[in-house]
């Protein structure tokens, strides 16, 4: 099992029981317990998990249902919230990945981010997901752009509802200029 996998695993058992023992997931991955605790710290230095003593727990799970993005003001919700965690402990949320990236590309001191998966509808880390940008579906603000953990599902998505498959810095990119653009055609 890749290292990829073994942290997703985790990731997704931690989500759905709250809490992980490094022993119970040495046993059940066929890693060692060194292994499991390496793979702990990265999750929790991505932001995703909280290490505890012998383990690891979800982090408290961010609010996000009444809240207002920062970048457009529109209501944040569960199903495409966008939150960046700061070095100061506060979070900053985005009603959508078009308003996060922007906003990630405004305020680049953030030490982490994360997002929702479009098809799965759990918490990713933004600097890995896939996005498929300004493709006939849109969900909340415009160009349109939605996240996936994988580039396959992505990909799949896109061939029903067109778009193109981007990395993070080429969807922050495409924003970038798209914005300009539409700066340039409001301006008198």
């Amino acid at each position: 099992m890749l290292a990829s996998e073994r942290r997703q695993y985790i990731l997704e058992k931690t989500q759905e029981t709250g809490r992980v023992q490094i022993n119970d997931l040495s046993q059940e991955l066929g890693v060692s317990r060194m292994t499991v605790h390496r793979d702990l710290t990265g999750l929790a230095q991505e932001g995703l998990i909280r290490k505890v003593y012998g383990g690891a727990t979800t982090t408290a799970s961010p609010r996000v249902d009444d809240d207002a993005c920062a970048m457009c003001s529109m209501r944040v919700r569960r199903r495409t919230a966008f939150i960046l965690n700061c070095e100061d402990g506060s979070q900053i949320q985005a009603c959508c990945p078009h308003c996060g990236l922007m906003l990630l590309t405004m305020r680049p001191e953030a030490i982490s981010a994360l997002t929702v998966d479009f098809l799965h509808g759990r918490m990713i880390n933004v600097r890995t997901a896939t996005y498929l940008v300004n493709s006939e579906l849109t969900v909340c603000c415009t160009p349109s752009v939605l996240c996936f953990q994988f580039q396959d599902e992505a990909e799949r998505f896109q061939r029903g509802f067109g778009g193109e498959v981007m990395d993070r810095a080429q969807a922050q990119a495409y924003l970038s200029t798209s914005m300009d653009i539409h700066r340039a055609h409001d301006e008198p």
